[in-house]
């Protein structure tokens, strides 16, 4: 087959793909991909004008060589998803420069294929969808265009306007492949998707890590990304019980806490739930990645979903890396404690352990604190004194600490701090008079939504408390920040911070109430995308099919699947398209009406120069007119290669028809006066 070069139109489609494509991407490519993308595009439009030539293999080699160099400076030795699709997009930018035939494009067509369904590794949002959808169909109407050089069907195309449009033929093939997808989703079993590929991505980066120093939790006090939704399935608690616990800080150095002892998985509590007498919480989560095996949960949880543990420090563990939207349930209770007969010998060196020197004046203060009373309960009372009376601050924006003595000098000096610095004080405090504490880390209330009934919690919404442990009595649970402001945990972020809130904030109900609407509209897309597997498919399929054994459901299948097929094969034997009439056979059809309701008996196989003869001999007056029209008609079909009539000779033809009507009938008129 003749590989034919592309055509103006065929190169504008390409290159409007190629940047629709990138554009799914552009958040997260490095800008000078960015710029690398417009340098190509200006060099292949020169190259089609000829004013300047295909590059040499050598510039090529070059630039290749220059995009693996940018990838290693952008990304060094980090093996992500980010990085692996900035180089396969820094190589599909550089292949325009060397397509330049219909052959060598189907290439470039293919690689943007691929990279729109890299999107669904990092956005299955109902919008991002739509996006998705749109630049999937220009691209199929690319390939359609491509494939279509050096057909000469120009009349065709022109006679049929937008139908016949490559657009529109890309629209008809997306949806006579519907039937066959919403049966692959619907009917066959659910895979593990491309996207589910245990690889990391710097999209989960955003949210707690596994260590805590003052200012962490700040700053993710100042993002309004996405952490998790929940679903309460019964007993909804109230805000102030909301503290979803994430992970267990043991350790410090003197300048940030971090895990060091991890206590004991136990995997046997899955799928098992909480006595009624413990009045538990039921609740369904919907997290977003975060690269870790921790989950969240509150009070004493215990997992109904399957593959999730619970470790001796109450924190939920799934047995792998949460790399992309998961769902799952569990339940809680308020009233139960954890470990309340004893704490082992290794639990309590974990739990009292304090670096050997720096902080003298608050280790001091927790003696004398120590010797005034006579329980841990007593000794938090008299924290809650200090730290109520003395001229604490709760902000985003408390300044580094920059002594040795950290502790210290947030107690003594600037008193000013987050979440953070608070729990982690007490904690120090309490160890100093050695109460085993810890710091807990995790997120502190929800933002309601009523549309759905369901609750979001962001970033901003993390938080740290702090555990002490009672002999008889457990692990307590206490948070300092109320000390403070008692509003961050009655009322939420917003109001104990307004100036510093980072979230959506607006007394417009109708902007809120948007909002409400939007958010609903996304929980639901994942809600129904993320759980239609496993049990949600069977039930579907045993409403429509009934109860049936595995080889009745495999027959069925393969029923519904061969007759699919067999439809498609269908459509391609028998040709069910609409016939459409060209300008010429339009024309004539018109000219031939035009005298059959004058009477004369007008044959449809008569060419138009029998009826040119024809009507010359009905009304010799109107010869000029009727030789005019013949000359007209059969210069425009014989003009051009193929016996084609172009769309501006249809139209004048058209009008000079229109004309010897309206001549006609003011003749008839004249006659009848």
């Amino acid at each position: 087959m003749k590989d034919d070069p592309l055509n103006r139109q065929s190169l504008v489609f390409l290159m409007v793909s190629l940047c629709a494509a990138l554009l799914l991407h552009a958040e997260r490519l490095p800008i000078w991909i960015i710029a690398l993308a417009v340098g190509v595009m200006a060099w292949r439009y020169m190259i089609y004008q000829g004013r300047l030539s295909s590059p040499h293999w050598s510039i090529k080699g070059g630039l290749v060589v220059l995009g693996f160099v940018g990838i290693y400076l952008t990304y060094g030795k980090q093996f992500t998803i980010e990085s692996m699709t900035s180089l396969l997009v820094a190589g599909f930018i550089l292949k325009p420069l060397e397509v330049g035939t219909r052959q060598q494009s189907y290439v470039l067509i293919f690689l943007s294929y691929l990279l729109i369904s890299l999107y669904f590794l990092f956005d299955q949002s109902p919008l991002g969808y739509l996006w998705v959808m749109g630049v999937l169909l220009f691209t199929l109407a690319t390939q359609i265009t491509v494939n279509s050089m050096g057909i000469n069907h120009q009349e065709e195309a022109a006679s049929s306007g937008f139908r016949s449009g490559a657009i529109w033929q890309a629209c008809v093939l997306f949806v006579k492949s519907l039937p066959l997808a919403l049966f692959l989703f619907f009917i066959l079993p659910r895979l593990g998707p491309l996207w589910s590929m245990n690889i990391s991505t710097q999209a989960g980066t955003i949210g707690l890590s596994d260590s805590m120093s003052p200012g962490d939790i700040a700053e993710l006090g100042k993002s309004d990304e996405l952490a998790f939704r929940v679903k309460f399935l019964s007993n909804e608690p109230n805000v102030k019980q909301l503290y979803w616990r994430a992970l267990v800080l043991d350790y410090f150095d003197g300048d940030q806490w971090s895990q060091s002892y991890k206590p004991k998985v136990n995997w046997a509590s899955s799928n098992k739930k909480l006595g009624n007498s413990l009045n538990p919480v039921s609740y369904e989560i919907m997290m977003e990645p975060h690269e870790q095996r921790w989950l969240y949960a509150l009070g004493v949880p215990a997992p109904i979903t399957s593959d999730i543990g619970v470790r001796e420090d109450g924190l939920l563990i799934a047995k792998n890396k949460i790399h992309n939207p998961w769902v799952y349930k569990a339940q809680s209770s308020f009233e139960a404690r954890l470990n309340e007969t004893h704490l082992s010998k290794q639990d309590y060196l974990a739990y009292l352990q304090l670096p050997s020197s720096n902080n003298e004046r608050s280790r001091e203060f927790a003696q004398q604190i120590k010797t005034q009373v006579d329980s841990a309960f007593l000794f938090t009372q008299a924290l809650k004194q200090f730290i109520s009376t003395q001229q604490f601050f709760y902000t985003l924006s408390p300044g580094e600490l920059n002594s040795n003595s950290t502790i210290d000098e947030f107690l003594f000096d600037t008193q000013k701090g987050f979440c953070a610095h608070f729990a982690g004080s007490v904690v120090y405090l309490l160890r100093a008079a050695d109460i085993p504490a810890r710091v807990v880390l995790g997120y502190q209330g929800a933002e309601d939504n009523p549309v759905a009934g369901f609750y979001s919690v962001y970033q901003y919404n993390a938080h740290a408390w702090v555990e002490y442990w009672v002999e008889g009595g457990g692990w307590q649970r206490i948070d300092p920040t109320a000390w403070v402001a008692p509003e961050r945990i009655e009322q939420g972020v917003e109001s104990a911070l307004k100036n510093e809130f980072a979230g959506f904030s607006s007394s417009n109900r109708w902007l809120s109430s948007v909002r409400n609407q939007f958010n609903a509209l996304n929980y639901y897309w994942h809600d129904w995308m993320l759980n239609y597997k496993g049990d949600a498919q069977q039930k579907l399929i045993s409403k429509w099919l009934g109860n049936r054994d595995q080889y009745e459901m495999i027959a069925i299948y393969l029923a519904c699947f061969f007759g699919l097929v067999g439809l498609g094969f269908l459509s391609l034997l028998f040709d069910f398209k609409v016939k459409t009439l060209t300008y010429a056979q339009k024309l004539n059809r018109q000219y031939q009406q035009i005298f059959k309701s004058k009477g004369l008996d007008i044959q449809a196989s008569m060419t138009v120069a029998q009826l040119s003869h024809k009507v010359i001999a009905y009304q010799p007056s109107l010869t000029p007119d009727v030789e005019a029209i013949r000359l007209k008609m059969e210069g425009a079909l014989y003009a051009h290669v193929g016996g084609h009539m172009m769309k501006e000779d249809y139209l004048e033809i058209r009008r000079l028809l229109k004309g010897l009507n309206q001549k006609m009938l003011n003749a008839s008129k004249l006659e009848k006066e």
